[in-house]
C-alpha cells in the first residue's frame, strides 16, 4: 500500500464510527512505523524525533494513541485505512524456545576477542562484559526469544561490534563515559525484533552496522 504525502494530519476519529477507543494490531503499528520511516528519510523529523515516536508507536494499545504520533504528518483525507500489513512486516524472527544455533550466554572477555559465531539465538536478557577486549555479535540470521530483547553491555576500554540485518531495530540506552557509540546504516523501518542495549561504557566503543554502505565492509564487520 503506497503511503500518502505528508500534507496535514490524520485522526483515528475520522474513520467511520470513530475507532480511537479500539485496540490496534501489530499491522496498524507497522503502518505508523512506515509513515515515520518515510518522514525521517525526507527530513520531516529528526533522528531523535523518529526514535521517540517509534518507541511510542510500539507501545501504543489503541488507535487514539497511534493518532497522536502522526497528527502532523498525514492529511485526514488521504490517511491509510488501518489494516493488516503482512506485506510490510519483516519476517518474524522470535520464538518462545531456543532455536538451532549458538545461544548467547552471559560472558566476560578480558584482553581478548569474543566472537560467539552465527547463527545466534538471543535470550530475552543477556549480560556481556568487555575489558580491554573485543566483542563481535552477528545478528544476521539470528533468532530471538522475544520481540524485545535486552543486551546489557559493560564495556571498559573495549571494542564492541554488532551487525544487524533488515527487520531488527536497535535502541541504545548505554550510559556513556568518554566512550563512542556509532550506528551506521541501521534500519529505521518496520521491525520484527527490537534489541535494547543497556549497561555502561567507559572509554570504549560500540558500533552497530546495518546493511548498505561501502561494499564488503558489512560482510567483514564481525569476522
Amino acid at each position: 500500500m503506497a503511503l500518502p504525502p505528508y500534507t496535514g494530519r490524520v485522526s483515528a476519529q475520522d474513520h467511520p464510527g470513530g475507532i480511537g477507543h479500539l485496540r490496534c494490531s501489530d499491522g496498524d503499528r507497522e503502518l505508523v512505523a512506515d509513515v515515520l520511516g518515510r518522514a525521517f528519510s525526507e527530513g520531516r523529523i529528526t533522528f531523535e524525533e523518529h526514535d521517540e515516536r517509534l518507541n511510542h508507536t510500539y507501545a501504543a494499545r489503541t488507535f487514539a494513541e497511534l493518532d497522536a504520533i502522526t497528527t502532523d504528518l498525514v492529511a485526514p483525507s488521504e490517511a491509510p485505512t488501518p489494516a493488516p500489513l503482512s506485506a510490510h512486516v519483516p519476517e518474524r524472527r522470535f520464538s518462545g524456545t531456543p532455536a538451532t544455533g549458538t545461544v548467547l550466554h552471559n560472558s566476560t572477555t578480558v584482553m581478548t576477542t569474543l566472537n560467539p559465531g552465527a547463527p545466534l539465538h538471543i535470550p530475552q536478557e543477556t549480560s556481556l562484559m568487555v575489558i580491554l577486549g573485543t566483542l563481535k555479535l552477528d545478528l544476521v540470521n539470528a533468532t530471538f526469544a522475544a520481540e524485545t530483547v535486552h543486551i546489557n553491555i559493560s564495556n571498559l576500554m573495549g571494542d564492541v561490534r554488532i551487525r544487524v540485518p533488515e527487520g531488527i531495530r536497535v535502541v541504545n540506552s548505554i550510559s556513556n563515559i568518554m566512550g563512542d557509540y556509532k550506528a551506521k546504516n541501521v534500519p529505521v523501518g518496520p521491525a520484527s525484533v527490537t534489541v535494547e542495549l543497556h549497561g555502561t561504557m567507559v572509554m570504549g566503543q560500540v558500533t552497530v552496522l546495518g546493511p548498505g554502505g561501502r561494499p564488503g565492509k558489512y560482510e567483514r564487520f564481525v569476522r
